[in-house]
């Protein structure tokens, strides 16, 4: 129960947020007289002529469930404007929003920010794994550690009785050389019993960071070992560092168009975020099928071809490219989406 008040909790400071970012249009509708209440302009109309502030403040009790209705779905039109148009024609939304269409849409950043923490609460509410998970991995690697031990003892003793053996007095030369290939070979899996030793001592952060490369290398080790544990920290993180997809995205999508004076990185931003915002909301969709046992192949089958449609839709219609210029670059498209998520979730192992 409070899992999922938490991720409702979730879901409209989200919504909230998106709300900060979003410029304020419709607050209220009723002509205002006098000083604005937050600039000190004089009014002459809804709104304030040189802050944008609405002229009709509520101050009832039922405004703030108005005020929290606007900031989930800004039920005044915006949201439902933008939504059948990101889902049906992406392209043209993409391309209307960087040309200056934009009061009447919900911002693509904003509507990121949304969805980044809508799917967290659906994460929440949908999954049944949680900090129990984290509990098990640190118990896991303790006992892995304390197997470690037990291995490295033994061949200590191992050692020391060969030791033992070697110093006894009028042995044969054969017995000796036989007595030293088994002290050599104890004494390399004692050397790799340690590096084992060291390697988990680092997996549970009391090593000393290595390289970029290292520290992947330990990442994925530790997923492999505990894939619920590391499950909990992706979902727990995801939400945490959403915009580096973008930031990952961005080069990717720049090589389409290296130099051009045509689109811009902000146009590219646009792009990614937009197209970002609705793979969110299409994988929003597809847990909550999940949560009520509605799935199936088909019915995976059909979102996955949704959203393949919908990457070639927005491609074309954004760059205003023709067909065939679209499904020269589609493949490409479609490999760098997979770069970008595969190093997005390597970041967020690593984060972890």
């Amino acid at each position: 129960m409070t899992g999922g008040i938490e991720a409702a909790g979730d879901a409209v400071t989200g919504a909230m947020l998106a709300r900060a970012v979003e410029p304020g249009h419709g607050e209220a509708h009723e002509a205002g007289h006098g000083p604005c209440l937050n600039c000190g302009a004089a009014l002459t109309g809804n709104y304030c002529a040189e802050c944008g502030q609405a002229a009709h403040i509520h101050r009832s009790f039922a405004a703030i469930g108005h005020d929290l209705a606007h900031g989930v779905l800004h039920f005044e039109g915006k949201i439902w404007t933008t939504l059948p148009e990101l889902a049906l024609r992406p392209g043209k939304l993409t391309r209307r929003y960087i040309q200056g269409e934009r009061a009447k849409f919900v911002s693509p950043f904003a509507l990121f920010l949304f969805t980044a923490f809508l799917m967290y609460a659906i994460f929440s509410l949908t999954s049944h794994h949680g900090p129990d998970d984290a509990v098990k991995g640190v118990k896991m690697n303790s006992e892995a550690q304390a197997e470690l031990r037990k291995e490295q003892e033994k061949a200590d003793a191992r050692i020391k009785k060969v030791e033992e053996d070697l110093a006894v007095p009028g042995i044969s030369a054969g017995r000796r050389e036989a007595l030293t290939e088994k002290l050599v070979d104890a004494r390399e899996e004692r050397k790799g019993l340690t590096l084992a030793s060291d390697l988990t001592d680092s997996l549970l952060g009391e090593g000393v960071n290595g390289g970029v490369a290292k520290t992947v290398g330990k990442a994925v080790s530790a997923a492999a070992e505990n894939p619920e544990f590391a499950y909990y920290k992706l979902k727990a993180n995801a939400y945490k560092f959403s915009w580096a997809l973008i930031l990952i995205s961005l080069p990717f999508l720049w090589l389409f168009f290296p130099f051009s004076r045509r689109y811009k990185m902000y146009d590219h931003a646009i792009y990614v975020t937009y197209s970002i915002a609705f793979m969110s909301l299409l994988f929003c969709v597809s847990m909550i099928l999940g949560a009520v046992h509605v799935t199936s192949g088909l019915v995976t089958l059909g979102l996955l071809l949704f959203a393949a449609w919908h990457m070639y839709r927005q491609f074309k219609d954004a760059y205003i490219l023709s067909r065939t210029g679209t499904l020269l670059r589609l493949p490409l498209l479609y490999g760098f989406a997979c770069v970008s998520l595969s190093l997005f979730f390597t970041f967020l192992v690593m984060m972890g």
